[in-house]
């Protein structure tokens, strides 16, 4: 019963005992109409259609113990209904007999369909404990009740089969029903404990009746009255239990719990056949033949009882032997291992699998520490991880020890403690293989497969490390000069032998403390650290190591070497690699074999002479939209949004310098939310059907303040979420905060989607797939072409948009700068597209102008929205 129907079930009480406290003084025996009767049969209907209405609520399956009881609660008010208005004479009196034993038996059938809900029910149980309960208390009213009213001249002869029915009626009904709830499914628990309750307040009010025939006084009537009323809404009450499970499988066939009402009344009946015995004899009172034949059968039941119990203990005996045996075949057949230790960490047990992983010889102390076992430098570790406690399952443990012959061997471990008897199981697996196969699979993407030096992710990574230090840092960027030439006169494997020779120049060139990166062809990258002279000196040691002479087999070779220059900002790692590639552009210009230093430092410049906090206010940050269009038809889908500073002294200043200023002055956070509050609204306002993608910048969300500054910004400009789409890329996720990954998680929650962009070209590419939940990825087709060959590109994204596909995320070619390639992409069925190909750089009012004019690249949306679309089974 829920809170809300306690008060009105209350009520109905009270106005039942109301109406009775009224209605009884007014029906003297004899009198028509019995008004305290009428009250009943109007108690008994409201009991009866409430059962009905709550029942309507269960599955076929569920509502049947609970239609009983409105039946019954139906019969009850006709046969008061007869009574009170003394309705057939003899025929009528017979009439309401045969409906009362009919109502009444209406609590033991609900009780038997209740007990039969419960798995496995054992039915010769319950019935001998229910035979049993009711002889139990048939001793009990005969020797008390029965008795002395059956004693010659104590009542009228006509009246003593009533007095014997109203006796033995809370034996039998109370018996059975108590034995039947004693073990109900756990869900049924409170509905069968009501039940009981009902139970006993109609042997109650049987047993009140018994005691008005031989003493018709007005209270014991009145008690009866109230009895049966309180009987019947309890009824209402078990129903309104019942129907508060929820629907499912499980009531039906549910695992059994004991319930406490029916224990009690098991143990009241039996101790009630030796205490009753007791006073009989202390008070000399009259013990029949009848209590002492049913005192028998108690007797009897109970030895019953006990071999059936003596029986049952030793089939669990025998079960728990048989089960130990297959258990311990299973342990020992395992090629899992398995280990018990106590509080102090000792091998108490070990199967044979454990033994072998663990390294312990047959000769050795069966029992040793675990500690023992293992590196000095783990155990310290291990201790406190396999002993301190955790609110939830307990953590994986890493074991690292010795084989017997010496090899390394690693042992993953789940475990968890047994309550109470301060020991732990062990599951041990050997993880030797697994755990190299990571390492080397970790090692590989990170590393160059042919010079073996780490690649541009394991740069971008340092760069981003780099970034929350202090220390000073510089990056090189360089690439050969003639190195084509190389490889069209000696041939690729000649190139590859030279581009080792190159990196072994490099690695012996530079400090340990340096990184020495290949980015892909004859492109490197140097990381040093230090002030800008001596990155300055350092370029300058590469450009003459790289022009001596190379002997590649019979042939030499000399080329030489064009380096850019630049400093690593705090969160410029994309922005170091452009400045210092555009001052590799212009070494090149400068004739090669020269390095030259990227001065036009416009951050700098920015974050020195304007306020970026007074630039947002006056309007000099605005936003620029690139076009993205679906594949196959070209309608314009969506746009990304782009901050940019239109300075009054350094011209704009693309995202990248603008965040890299912003961070100088420490206003990334207002920029952060005045993208998301502007990008919504100008979209908002432009159409209703353009999705809008925001890029998150590497090492500087705010995570905390993602989730309300997202939803501020879209109730502001009434913009549905699934219409934005956040975008981060790998350099973001390992650059920001741990709590990025939740705060991503609870925007997406509200129905933002999430996007990945450089999909394809990162080391932890599943990695990130598993820990968001991404709807979009975006490929930079400028990293997959391969010399303008444009089938080559076409093959590797359709392979990257497979893998996309096969996790229902949709997927956006950008940077596409052809038409002939933007034809390709659309051929092959590529979902979206964007690039200098379709109009970018927009400003607002020029991407209206667009959707009002569109062009023959572009395709204005159609009068129905249209969201990016899924992946498609071309790609």
């Amino acid at each position: 019963m829920t809170g809300a129907r306690r008060p009105h079930l209350a009520l109905v009480l009270l106005g039942a005992l109301v109406a009775l406290g009224l209605t009884v003084p007014a029906s003297p025996p004899g009198a028509l109409p019995q008004w305290d009767n009428l009250v009943l049969t109007a108690v008994g209907a409201w009991a009866a259609w409430r059962c009905a209405r709550l029942t309507r609520r269960m599955t076929r399956r569920d509502r049947r113990p609970w239609q009983l009881l409105g039946v019954s609660s139906l019969l009850f008010a006709g046969a008061s209904l007869v009574t009170g208005l003394g309705i057939g004479g003899a025929q009528g009196r017979f009439g309401v007999g045969v409906l009362v034993l009919v109502a009444g038996l209406g609590p033991m059938l609900s009780s038997a369909l209740i007990g039969g809900r419960v798995r496995g029910t054992r039915w010769p149980v319950l019935v001998i404990d229910g035979v049993m309960v009711s002889f139990a208390l048939v001793v009990v009213a005969d020797v008390l009740v029965l008795a002395p009213a059956l004693t010659p001249g104590a009542i009228a002869p006509a009246l003593q089969p009533l007095v014997v029915a109203y006796g033995v009626y809370p034996a039998v009904t109370v018996g059975v029903v108590g034995a039947l709830c004693t073990v109900s499914a756990a869900a049924l628990r409170r509905p069968a404990t009501a039940m009981i309750l009902m139970t006993a307040l109609l042997g109650l009010a049987s047993a009140l009746l018994a005691a008005h025939l031989v003493q018709p006084t007005g209270p014991w009537s009145a008690g009866a009255d109230v009895a049966i009323a309180a009987a019947l809404l309890t009824g209402v009450h078990a129903v309104q239990l019942a129907a508060a499970v929820p629907a499912g499988p499980t009531p039906a066939g549910a695992a059994p719990t004991v319930n406490s009402a029916g224990v009690v009344v098991d143990v009241l009946a039996l101790v009630g056949v030796p205490v009753t015995l007791v006073a009989a004899l202390l008070l000399d009172l009259r013990v029949p033949d009848g209590a002492l034949a049913c005192t028998a059968v108690v007797v009897l039941l109970l030895l019953v009882r006990l071999f059936m119990r003596i029986r049952d203990s030793d089939r669990i005996e025998e079960d728990l032997l048989r089960s130990e045996e297959d258990f311990r075949g299973l342990v020992e057949a395992s090629s899992d291992g398995v280990a018990i230790v106590d509080a102090g960490l000792r091998l108490e047990f070990t199967s044979p699998a454990a033994r072998t992983l663990l390294g312990m010889a047959a000769a050795a102390d069966p029992h040793p520490p675990l500690l023992d076992l293992l590196h000095e430098e783990d155990r310290a570790r291990v201790r406190r991880e396999l002993t301190t406690a955790t609110d939830g399952p307990a953590p994986v443990v890493h074991l690292r020890l010795h084989g017997a012959e010496g090899e390394r061997r690693e042992l993953e471990v789940s475990h968890h403690e047994r309550p109470g008897s301060g020991r732990r199981v062990l599951h041990l697996r050997d993880v030797t293989t697994r755990r190299r196969r990571e390492r080397e699979l970790e090692r590989m993407a990170f590393t160059d497969h042919l010079t073996r030096l780490p690649n541009r992710a394991l740069l971008f990574q340092e760069m981003a490390a780099a970034s929350a230090t202090t220390g000073e840092r510089s990056l090189l960027v360089l690439d050969l000069d003639g190195f084509k030439a190389v490889n069209d006169s000696a041939g690729h494997e000649a190139g590859d032998l030279l581009l080792v020779e190159v990196a072994r120049r490099l690695q012996g060139l530079l400090r340990a403390d340096d990184l020495v990166a290949r980015l892909g062809g004859d492109e490197f990258a140097v990381l040093l650290a230090g002030a800008e002279d001596a990155a300055v000196e350092a370029a300058q040691r590469v450009v003459d190591v790289l022009a001596r002479p190379c002997r590649i087999g019979n042939r030499t070779f000399t080329v030489g070497a064009s380096v850019g220059l630049c400093r690593v900002h705090p969160g410029g790692g994309q922005l170091a690699f452009r400045q210092a590639d555009a001052a590799l552009g212009a070494a090149k210009k400068a004739g090669k074999g020269c390095w030259r230093l990227h001065t036009e430092d416009r951050v700098a410049q920015a974050a020195a002479s304007s306020s970026l906090a007074a630039a947002l206010a006056d309007g000099e940050v605005q936003l620029r939209f690139d076009t993205i269009a679906n594949g196959d038809t070209g309608i314009l889908a969506a746009l990304q949004a782009q901050p940019v500073w239109v300075h009054p002294e350094l011209g704009t200043l693309p995202a990248a310098e603008l965040w890299a200023a912003a961070e100088r002055q420490g206003c990334t956070a207002a920029l952060q939310q005045w993208l998301l509050t502007r990008a919504c609204a100008d979209v908002a306002a432009l159409d209703d059907q353009l999705l809008v993608t925001v890029d998150l910048p590497a090492g500087l969300v705010h995570a905390d303040e993602l989730p309300g500054e997202v939803a501020v910004a879209l109730a502001a400009a009434d913009l549905a979420p699934p219409r934005l789409t956040l975008v981060v890329t790998e350099e973001v996720l390992q650059t920001s905060s741990a709590a990025l990954i939740p705060a991503l998680h609870a925007v997406h929650r509200t129905g933002v989607r999430l996007g990945l962009d450089d999909y394809g070209m990162g080391s932890t590419l599943w990695s990130q797939l598993a820990r968001l939940p991404l709807e979009v990825v975006m490929v930079d087709v400028r990293n997959l072409s391969a010399g303008g060959n444009h089938d080559r590109t076409l093959e590797l994204l359709g392979a990257i948009g497979r893998s996309a596909r096969d996790f229902e995320v949709s997927t956006v070619a950008k940077e596409i700068t052809s038409r002939e390639l933007l034809h390709e992409l659309r051929v092959q069925g590529v979902v979206a597209v964007s690039g200098s190909v379709l109009p970018t750089g927009l400003t607002a009012a020029e991407v209206a102008d667009l959707l009002g004019h569109p062009g023959p690249a572009v395709v204005a949306p159609l009068p129905a929205p249209v969201p990016l679309p899924r992946p498609r089974a071309e790609v």
